[in-house]
């Protein structure tokens, strides 16, 4: 219907959608949920407009929670809105985030060693790695990673692989079986969500982005879980209630990750107070809200905010940054929580947060030691086939620029700690 384009039609779907779909009658394309990716905003928009003369039209939809006299300072913030807002002002810019680096690669390389038997019947082990691995991205992946996603691969248990009396690597049962299903060629696969589960009783789904490690603090179905075990494999946390009950209402769980500049170009519109010609009067009135609290918390110059037994530390930073600030504080016993605009270190007064702070500025942990605490290793179509030893030291390089800038990050943190506004509720 959306192809003949002789009725009006609207079509409601996933992000599958923006992905090639050319329709040139479409006339408008709706976000629903402030946009974390600027490269696939101007996909979802680029669906629109592509008939000579029309425009491409873009309407984003936001959700908002009305606060209430128990409403917490980061709901005060609005950073739906506020997000919504930025990824606009970087579309109109014509901003578009770099590519992730060595996400999936030993993805690619299993379906690569998969796709290269196929073609020519069998392989030596030399011969696959001076085929795939000697330039181009999976020159990060030296012979001993190589090798231990060969011996994955060709676990008994596994069989996506076998090798011939001759030295010769052939394909396995398992490796039969998916090299033939034509979903084997698509490389990329939809997002998944992660399963819940408190004991033998199963809560619900929720997608992730955000690095994990065990004591990773979720927030689902209105309070806190404190995560107690994950199955990496099959997409499974068990977790347990914490004790520290009230949580904000802005979303905190998503799949897709959000990026250091639009976090920054976040920041900006605070500063900036601005109500943008094209926002409705809802959204104006929301965003002047957000406004209002950066303003009365002096966000400007601080970046603590104190919260009841909670201390939100605003990095201003993308997930992978988050993230890596998390895990830090982790190894020096604090509990934490991401969300985008930074971190939240449950049942911590600022005093504390100042000393642990402190520690990671001044002696950061190295990427290798960070890694040992994070459980989410796989995160592309493939990787559970590849040994946690290969995916630990990919974690390593991609997040190494970040560890990198740990002790500038949390200092930065530290030197706005003493400033640290207490905090004033907001009701409407």
């Amino acid at each position: 219907m959306l192809k003949a384009a002789t009725l009006p039609t609207t079509a409601v779907a996933t992000t599958t959608l923006e992905l090639g779909i050319d329709l040139g009658g479409v006339k408008s394309v709706a976000q629903l949920g402030a946009p974390r990716s600027l490269a696939s905003l101007r996909q979802r928009r680029g669906r629109s407009g592509r008939r000579k003369g029309a425009p491409a039209v873009l309407r984003v939809y936001v959700r908002e929670q009305p606060l209430t006299g128990t409403s917490g300072p980061l709901d005060a913030l609005r950073p739906e809105t506020i997000r919504a807002v930025a990824a606009v002002r970087l579309l109109l810019e014509r901003y578009v985030e770099s590519p992730r680096h060595g996400v999936g690669l030993a993805t690619v390389a299993i379906h690569q060693i998969l796709s290269l038997i196929v073609e020519r019947g069998g392989m030596s082990a030399g011969g696959l790695f001076n085929a795939l691995f000697g330039a181009g991205p999976l020159v990060a992946l030296d012979q001993e990673m190589f090798l231990g996603l060969l011996r994955a691969m060709g676990d008994p248990a596994v069989g996506l692989i076998e090798q011939a009396p001759d030295g010769q690597i052939m394909l396995g049962v398992l490796g039969e079986r998916l090299t033939s299903d034509r979903e084997f060629y698509a490389i990329f696969e939809t997002d998944e969500e992660w399963s819940l589960r408190h004991g033998a009783r199963p809560l619900g789904q929720i997608p992730i982005s955000n690095v994990l490690f065990v004591g990773s603090i979720l927030a689902f179905a209105g309070r806190r879980w404190r995560v107690i075990a994950v199955d990496d494999r099959a997409k499974v946390l068990n977790v347990e209630p914490h004790r520290s009950g009230r949580l904000p209402l802005f979303e905190r769980q998503a799949v897709e990750p959000l990026g250091d500049r639009l976090a920054q170009e976040m920041r900006a519109v605070y500063l900036a107070q601005d109500l943008p010609a094209y926002a409705d009067p809802a959204a104006t009135a929301l965003l002047q809200e957000g406004s209002d609290a950066f303003a009365a918390f002096d966000l400007s110059r601080r970046a603590v905010l104190a919260d009841g037994p909670d201390t939100h530390v605003l990095l201003w930073r993308g997930g992978e940054m988050n993230g890596v600030m998390a895990v830090a504080l982790l190894a020096m016993g604090a509990e934490t929580e991401v969300h985008d605009l930074g971190v939240t270190l449950t049942n911590t007064t600022t005093d504390h947060a100042r000393i642990l702070l402190e520690t990671v500025a001044a002696r950061a942990p190295s990427a290798a030691e960070l890694s040992a605490f994070v459980v989410n290793l796989s995160e592309a179509k493939f990787d559970a086939y590849a040994p946690q030893a290969v995916l630990r030291r990919l974690w390593e390089r991609r997040h190494e620029a970040y560890v990198t800038q740990l002790p500038e990050v949390a200092l930065q943190a530290v030197r706005l700690i003493d400033m640290a506004p207490s905090l004033q509720r907001l009701s409407t």
